[in-house]
C-alpha cells in the first residue's frame, strides 16, 4: 500500500471513531454527566477556601490571574 492511500485510510478511520462519539444528550440525562465525581476537583468550595489560605500565608497572590493583594487575606 502507498503512503497516500494509507494515510487516507487511516484519516477515514480516525473520522469513523471520533463521529461514533458525538451524541445528543437529553436534559434529564445531564444530571448523570454534571455528577460531582465527573468534576476535577471533588470538593471545589474547600479548594477555593485552601487556596485563599495558601495565598494568604504565603502573601503569593495574583499568580492565578487574581489581583495581588498585600498577603493579609483582603482582595
Amino acid at each position: 500500500m502507498d503512503k497516500k492511500r494509507c494515510t487516507y485510510l487511516t484519516a477515514l478511520v480516525c473520522l469513523i471513531l471520533f463521529a461514533g462519539g458525538c451524541r445528543n444528550v437529553t436534559p434529564i440525562q445531564r444530571q448523570f454527566h454534571a455528577h460531582r465525581f465527573m468534576a476535577l476537583s471533588p470538593d471545589p468550595v474547600r479548594e477555593s477556601f485552601e487556596e485563599k489560605v495558601f495565598e494568604s500565608r504565603e502573601a503569593a497572590a495574583g499568580g492565578r490571574g487574581e489581583s495581588a493583594g498585600g498577603g493579609c487575606g483582603c482582595n
